[in-house]
């Protein structure tokens, strides 16, 4: 052992690595039925798309043995939780944990992604510092052993890794790619207003009932590469839990469907997605929405996941 590099066991490293963590959309999703132990199996279409929160990731020394040392900081202050109830840390310390290593992180992680919208943001964070620490502790992991890893982590955690296109299923994180969508104008418009996605499932009735599949996705696989048209079969089982509670976010949504060939809430919401064809003027619905004092984003389909920087 090199005394100079590894002093009481601990050998300085002082590396840093900034990931870009992209949100996602469902653009299908399908509640199939709630299993005996309270988790709901689903069938839906991820989407990932150019909103990104920043995750660096500073290691600064290894160290043999016992818990990794974790500080985090977060921007805008207070926007989420800087402590062990954030998913980066909590994912800091299962990659150190599942894998028997062990040092002292730094995370600090920018928030762009409003939390609590349907939109992944923890989730894409969390899967963020997974790939930090996969490259700065040696990078042993494949992406596939690496969306193994995220699943305890959080159902959407895997699809973060790959990121593109893809159908998720079981409690969404086992996944299946699909044709990469590279088209359309993705409206994100959310209000003011913060829903629980364990709430929005315990207001879902649907006690241990399995649901007949209503949209083939043999069927959306062909049509992706003609994204969006008025024909997407999609839907989300989702708003009938959570619209007739939220009436000025059903208003949103029906006014959307009126407008976009595809329009329905993201995951469990409060976040809209619509989807316009490419060359669509939507400068004054986008005006009209800011106006009213709503969260809006007018992005494009991200082909892949969390990416490092640079």
């Amino acid at each position: 052992m090199n005394e100079v590099e590894f002093s009481k066991g601990r050998k300085p490293i002082h590396k840093s690595l900034t990931v870009q963590a992209p949100a996602k959309v469902n653009l299908h999703l399908e509640v199939v039925r709630q299993r005996h132990d309270g988790y709901h199996e689903i069938e839906t279409v991820f989407q990932a798309i150019s909103i990104f929160d920043t995750v660096v990731v500073d290691l600064l020394e290894k160290f043999q043995g016992g818990e990794p040392s974790i500080a985090m900081t977060v921007s805008p202050t207070g926007s989420v939780p800087a402590d062990e109830t954030n998913l980066c840390w909590l994912a800091a310390r299962h990659f150190c944990r599942e894998l028997g290593l062990s040092g002292s992180l730094n995370i600090h992680l920018t928030k762009n992604i409003p939390s609590e919208a349907g939109l992944g943001g923890g989730s894409s964070d969390a899967a963020a510092v997974l790939l930090a620490c996969n490259i700065l502790f040696g990078g042993k992991l494949d992406e596939s052993e690496l969306e193994k890893l995220g699943r305890p982590l959080g159902s959407d955690v895997p699809f973060f890794i790959r990121g593109g296109t893809a159908v998720g299923r079981g409690t969404g994180g086992i996944l299946t790619p699909m044709p990469t969508i590279r088209t359309g104008i993705f409206l994100i418009v959310k209000p003011a207003l913060k829903l629980k996605t364990a709430t929005v499932y315990a207001n879902l009735k649907m006690g241990l009932t399995v649901n007949s599949t209503k949209a083939n996705i043999k069927v959306m696989k062909s049509m992706l590469a003609r994204f969006p048209q008025k024909t997407w079969p999609g839907f989300n089982r989702l708003e009938s839990a959570v619209l007739p509670q939220q009436p000025a976010l059903q208003r949103l949504v029906l006014q959307l469907q009126e407008l976009a060939p595809v329009a329905m809430l993201s995951g469990s919401g409060s976040a809209v997605v619509a989807v316009f064809p490419d060359g669509e003027d939507i400068v004054e619905l986008v005006s009209e929405f800011k106006e009213a004092g709503l969260y809006v984003r007018v992005v494009g389909p991200h082909s892949s996941g969390v990416k490092v920087q640079g």
